[in-house]
């Protein structure tokens, strides 16, 4: 069974380099941050395990409208670390009940293709009674998929997962490729 503590034996932690990774100069891309929420059911729940939450973005937002993607979002000047911008735009998407109980580690950045987005990914536990308020500004629907589902499809390493009618694709696919594949190489899963 997934525990917050086999997660954290195989991912990467957080080392310090969340405090000293780019500004605002986007000449190597657009430093940016999200946060791979996982949500582990309680003790005695009859539940399909750990899952992951993802965000709908809206129509409304400049980037990536309508997509399936992580909380999180573009470092302001104000954030002190990428850390900081994850937490910040969680709950700015999702409400000030979105705050991880737990930072379990960080994975490698991920580039977007055609955005120019550098996006620095830190996985979060997250409390399994947290009741989410999407802002509609910027999130249309938001979408638990569990995280075997991923372990079964994502062996491969696919372009793109497909979860009933969604679709998660892109740079959104490719974090959850790296997790996956540090979840399988430290035979956590």
């Amino acid at each position: 069974m997934l525990t917050p503590d086999t997660v954290i034996q195989c991912i990467p932690p957080l080392h310090g380099l969340e405090q000293i990774v780019g500004g605002t100069d986007e000449r190597y891309g657009i430093v940016s941050s999200v946060l791979v929420p996982l949500i582990f059911p309680s003790r005695g729940q009859d539940d399909e395990g750990c899952r992951i939450l993802f965000i709908r973005r809206s129509h409304q937002v400049r980037h990536h409208k309508g997509q399936i993607a992580f909380p999180g979002g573009r470092r302001d000047d104000e954030d002190a670390t990428i850390l900081q911008t994850a937490l910040r735009e969680t709950v700015e998407e999702l409400g000030p009940q979105a705050r991880p109980s737990r930072i379990l580690g960080m994975l490698p950045p991920v580039a977007t293709v055609v955005t120019g987005f550098i996006i620095y990914p830190f996985v979060g536990m997250m409390p399994d009674s947290m009741e989410v308020q999407p802002e509609p500004r910027e999130v249309d629907d938001i979408l638990t998929v569990p995280f075997n589902f991923f372990l079964a499809e994502g062996r491969d390493a696919p372009e793109r997962y497909h979860y009933g009618s969604h679709v998660i694709w892109g740079a959104t696919a490719r974090i959850i490729n790296q997790l996956v594949a540090f979840m399988l190489r430290g035979h956590c899963a």
